[in-house]
């Protein structure tokens, strides 16, 4: 199949190209480099994990319109991914028009340039967070009382309003996937995993938000590539104008506390810290019902947050990677 990959430079996104091309398909991959965090890190992913592979990334911004529009008519794919977004829930006020312009802006160029070229298939990533505090745990995609608790999971529920309003009547189907708390090798310095990593690795300063009680449904990378292709090759039984979400975690919450000592364990070094009050922008627990994925595709994410973080940990001691930890960890605004 042909595929377009939008945010491939990222974390999920360059973990997924460098799959869908070892799986034969046909991939073209676009980033726009921006820079919330080390553009470097972008880079060395596309060197280590895309370029073995012969892909290479186009630097392309899915803020403007006439370039999405006339890349998807040029490349007619089968398949559009749109991993493109402005992440995290912490940047500040002045700074809001960064969700706006990729989340809400580019996300509609993107869906619309998708819809206009009648390409079957379109897949977006949600997130967990579309779900605020007032949801019931576990959280089901059913749940309608969302109220997030962050700009940027509103302008993700934002995502899922819009999309069925414009695949209804086309020759699109459409899935949005929601994300829980995804980790792993390469990932994104924003996180607390990673920064807890870069401390022991590298001794770069840790701020520890709260109390630590708070709990995250962690979700290892390649569990979720291996979501996306089985929930991808799902979508393909589905009728044009079909839309739904689905949950992408694995349904097993564990604190901030639990994260940290499973990090000093495979350190043989406790993690250092300066403790900082808690964000009114995270949830206080996340927990995915993962009935739904299971249900369509036959599995969902199980890799024991144990096991992906010694593997995270085995990544982040290799000598290319230990060397810049720190200029990562520093480079989030």
């Amino acid at each position: 199949m042909k595929i377009l990959v939008t945010g491939a430079a990222g974390f999920i996104g360059s973990a997924l190209a460098q799959r869908l091309v070892g799986a034969g398909h046909q991939v073209t991959a676009i980033d726009n480099f921006s820079d919330y965090y080390d553009v470097n890190l972008k880079k060395l992913r596309i060197k280590s994990l895309l370029e073995p592979v012969g892909l290479q990334v186009t630097n392309l911004d899915i803020s403007k319109p006439n370039e999405v529009a006339t890349l998807i008519d040029s490349i007619k794919p089968d398949v559009v991914i749109n991993l493109a977004a402005q992440a995290g829930v912490r940047l500040g006020l002045s700074e809001t028009y960064k969700y706006v312009e990729s989340n809400l802006i580019g996300f509609s160029n993107v869906l619309i340039a998708t819809i206009e070229n009648k390409v079957p298939f379109f897949l977006y990533a949600s997130s967990s967070s579309v779900y605020g505090d007032k949801a019931s745990i576990p959280y089901k995609e059913s749940e309608t009382n969302l109220h997030p608790n962050s700009f940027y999971g509103a302008t993700k529920l934002a995502n899922e309003l819009l999309t069925p309003t414009l695949v209804r009547n086309s020759s699109t189907a459409a899935r949005g996937l929601r994300f829980f708390t995804v980790y792993g090798p390469w990932g994104r310095p924003d996180m607390a995993y990673f920064r807890m990593i870069s401390n022991v690795v590298s001794e770069s300063e840790f701020s520890f938000y709260g109390d630590g009680s708070i709990e995250r449904d962690f979700t290892y990378i390649q569990d979720s590539v291996d979501s996306i292709i089985a929930l991808t090759d799902e979508l393909k039984s589905r009728k044009p104008g079909y839309s739904d979400l689905v949950n992408v975690g694995g349904g097993r919450p564990l604190s901030m506390n639990y994260l940290m000592e499973t990090v000093s364990s495979l350190a043989n070094k406790k993690v250092s810290f300066k403790r900082v009050d808690g964000n009114l922008s995270d949830a206080v627990k996340t927990m995915s019902d993962s009935t739904y994925i299971q249900k369509i595709s036959g599995t969902k994410p199980n890799t024991k947050l144990e096991e992906g973080l010694a593997k995270t940990f085995e990544w982040a001691t290799q000598s290319e990677i230990s060397i810049n930890l720190d200029k990562w960890v520093n480079s989030v605004k």
